[in-house]
């Protein structure tokens, strides 16, 4: 197999992270794979903290030591340590668009999150309704900076921040998923997947990431692996990759095989413990 992949990326939630664990099958998978030598990592919407803290003790186990790792939707590549390798910031323009938009649509938002630059900073969690903010304290406080703030205060404390990327998250009645919108006063797009509307740059993806990382490492796209589910996994399931796998039910594979432009070699795998059981058949 060591002459078919070098490297296999993968996307988290759906993909490799199931009801809130990483599947036995899975770990192993990963295992399989780095006995014949082939480096694994993640591509994820997730920073790098909430990425830590979803995988948990199976961390170093799914990461191999020398692959750098993409976060943020494709907008940043970090090394295991969680220092920035690649980063696409947002500019001052494009904080003031998401400033107003946030403002002159409150009421569709709960909270709005960031990630800080530095990995050693906890995610920042900004509460529209102070009633919500002890119970958020307490669902997301071991991993988060959870705050209340008016929009004026919030716009400064953005900008003490390079930031690649602005999460609303959508009040529960709210139903958008697997959709994409482009701005064209400002150079950012919006994505909607898993009750939150994301913010990044136009031209950021996580198949882009893919290539640099490609790059980086001097790896050819002929041996690369690629699997994952949703909306913003588009790009990379389109890359043109040895292995590409589209995990998930029948339902959400058919929603995100509609956006791809080629359906030729897709490898449909129905949940993560197929995928695990998958990656050990290689």
């Amino acid at each position: 197999m060591n002459d078919l992949i070098e490297i296999a990326i993968f996307d988290v939630d759906g993909t490799i992270w199931e009801n809130g664990v990483v599947p036995d099958s899975v770990v192993k998978g990963f295992k399989h794979l780095h006995k014949n030598n082939t480096l694994t990592t993640i591509s994820t919407g997730r920073g790098y903290i909430r990425l830590r803290e979803a995988l948990g003790s199976s961390f170093n186990d799914l990461i191999s030591d020398k692959s750098p790792i993409i976060v943020e939707h494709g907008t940043k590549i970090v090394d295991k340590k969680g220092n920035t390798i690649f980063a696409d910031f947002l500019i001052d323009q494009e904080i003031d668009h998401i400033v107003d938009f946030t403002r002159n649509n409150i009421d569709l938002f709960k909270m709005l999150l960031f990630y800080p630059n530095d990995p050693n900073k906890k995610v920042k969690i900004c509460c529209f309704n102070e009633s919500d903010l002890e119970m958020e304290i307490k669902k997301r406080g071991h991993y988060a900076d959870v705050f209340y703030a008016s929009l004026g205060e919030l716009s400064s404390l953005i900008r003490k921040e390079e930031l690649t990327n602005v999460t609303l998250k959508l009040k529960p009645y709210i139903k958008v998923e697997n959709l994409k919108l482009l701005f064209t006063r400002t150079e950012t797009k919006i994505v909607f997947q898993d009750g939150e509307m994301v913010f990044v740059k136009q031209n950021a993806n996580k198949a882009l990431a893919i290539k640099y990382l490609l790059d980086y490492l001097k790896i050819s796209s002929s041996k690369l692996l690629v699997a994952g589910n949703a909306i913003n996994d588009v790009e990379m399931l389109d890359f043109d990759s040895k292995e590409t796998l589209l995990v998930g039910p029948k339902e959400s594979r058919e929603t995100i095989k509609s956006y791809l432009s080629d359906l030729n070699g897709i490898i449909e795998l129905e949940n993560p413990s197929k995928l695990g059981d998958y990656l050990l058949s290689l």
